[in-house]
């Protein structure tokens, strides 16, 4: 799920990288969501594909106050759901 990579993201030192391709789509939904900023390496001969993420942005630290990530719940907020929207196309 998106929402545990990226509550990943948001504990650890950056830039972080990876290289599973689940982990690489799930990525591609939090870049298309505008929380991260990431670069993907296709792969070369032999080496997998692999993707880094450099910055959480703006909106994505946001996000993560918003719906909680990290920091416990927030009484004071309604309670919502953490969705990103899945806009690519996992075959390419």
């Amino acid at each position: 799920m998106a929402h545990a990579l990226f509550k990943q993201i948001l504990m650890t030192r950056l830039p972080m990288r990876f290289y599973s391709p689940s982990e690489i789509d799930r990525l591609k939904d939090l870049r298309d969501a505008g929380y991260i900023r990431v670069v993907f390496s296709p792969p070369q001969g032999a080496a997998a594909p692999s993707a880094t993420v450099h910055e959480v942005t703006n909106l994505g630290r946001a996000a993560a106050r918003y719906f909680g990530s990290g920091d416990g719940p927030h009484p004071d907020l309604p309670s919502v759901t953490f969705v990103l929207p899945c806009r690519h196309d996992p075959a390419g």
